[in-house]
């Protein structure tokens, strides 16, 4: 399987002209391996399982309604979510012989999904909300844990993680990385194609034809890496304990069962009074959970 694509240009040389198509499908399997195996791991055993003690206060004051995402942060991940599917539809199903004008949908959901990471990139750094997905020592300790007791089919409720386990950190991160590197290539490569805007010009950005090779190839890696990344999404947004975490991104919130079942309350204070707590307004907490309420309401 050829990793990558070579051709040779007009003046005999040759270059890069993409990643190679069975990447795609090198991830595709991978993934299916890796949702296949987790599958089997995945069934824990219950008993000799006890529930931490925590202070009765604060399981007491904890709302019936925790807030785990805000207005702005559901209807941005929807719209990413269209954009990508989107994207992956328009660039990888013509691989397959399926020819629909497909090169402007794909610009277009290409401008959306751009305008999306850039979006989360000011409002991230305007509320300075990177400390949140910040990897800790703790988050490293508790994740180590965490894999010993998947693969030995059994949990320990005291490594229970805040509102963010390192897992969903390093998710974050990879999509963040891959989404800059394609979006980021992604609009160079605009410039090749005709648009609303233009029409097409390989030479607008005076870019050699070794350096394009090497944004074709940065763009491709990316791309596929979003294949794996989004079979990995989908497979845990269906596994039914998981599910409760796919409602909130529906409804916002989840329940006090669902909060002191899956998170631990130290790492992640939402009742009324506690650092990083959000209103409480009819038993309910708006804004409660990310570790500072304006934060939270200036999301809604």
């Amino acid at each position: 399987m050829d990793f990558i694509r070579i051709a040779e240009n007009p003046w005999g040389e040759q270059i890069l002209i993409g990643l190679g198509w069975g990447v795609a499908w090198l991830v595709v399997v991978l993934g299916a391996i890796f949702i296949l195996g987790h599958t089997v791991f995945a069934k824990k055993k219950d008993e000799g399982r006890e529930e931490p003690k925590y202070d009765p206060a604060i399981v007491a004051a904890v709302p019936d309604h925790v807030t785990r995402h805000g207005k702005s942060a559901r209807y941005s991940h929807w719209t990413l979510a269209v954009a990508t599917f989107a994207l992956l539809i328009t660039a990888f199903v013509p691989m397959l012989g399926l020819q629909f004008p497909w090169v402007t949908i794909h610009w277009l959901s290409g401008i959306v999904f751009t305008a999306y990471v850039v979006y989360h990139t000011v409002d991230t750094l305007a509320r300075t909300s990177w400390r949140e997905m910040w990897i800790s020592v703790p988050d490293i300790r508790e994740a180590v844990a965490r894999v010993g007791n998947f693969f030995a089919r059994t949990e320990d409720p005291s490594k229970r993680p805040g509102k963010w386990g390192m897992e969903n950190k390093l998710f974050h991160h990879l999509t963040a990385l891959a989404g800059l590197a394609v979006a980021a290539t992604g609009v160079l490569m605009m410039g090749r194609v005709d648009t609303w805007f233009w029409a097409s010009d390989p030479y607008r950005w005076n870019i050699s034809d070794a350096t394009w090779g090497g944004i074709f190839v940065i763009h491709g890696i990316s791309s596929v890496a979003f294949i794996g990344l989004l079979m990995a999404h989908i497979y845990f947004a269906v596994r039914p304990d998981k599910f409760w975490i796919t409602l909130s991104i529906f409804r916002g919130w989840i329940t006090k069962e669902e909060y002191l079942g899956h998170h631990n309350p130290e790492r992640w204070p939402v009742a009324p009074g506690a650092e990083g707590h959000g209103r409480v307004t009819e038993g309910q907490a708006v804004g409660a959970g990310t570790g500072s309420a304006p934060m939270d309401r200036s999301r809604e």
